[in-house]
């Protein structure tokens, strides 16, 4: 209904997130439950209490845009690079 919603507005363009990107953009888990991503939203809107899990759904995917697109902050550090292997590869014995 929002993406029906939005059409009749102009925007033609959509932007999707699966649960575990939200999950991962805004409590740094990709496997986080819901209590914790409702608590990991605090550093980003404050201190809220949510009537449901489905408002702190939605705050979640709001802030995970918003880290996408680089409009806010992302509080937590990048991930280390993987080390690279020193491990010679066996020669062609043909």
């Amino acid at each position: 209904m929002s993406d029906l919603y939005a059409w009749g507005f102009g925007h033609r363009e959509f932007a999707e997130l699966p649960p575990q990107e939200v999950k991962s953009a805004v409590a740094n888990n990709p496997s986080a439950e819901k209590d914790e991503v409702a608590s990991a939203l605090k550093q980003f809107v404050g201190d809220w209490t949510y009537a449901c899990d489905d408002e702190s759904d939605a705050v979640a995917v709001g802030v995970a845009l918003l880290l996408r697109a680089g409009e806010i902050d992302n509080p937590y550090p990048p991930p280390e690079p993987k080390p690279k292997s020193t491990r010679k590869k066996k020669e062609d014995p043909s």
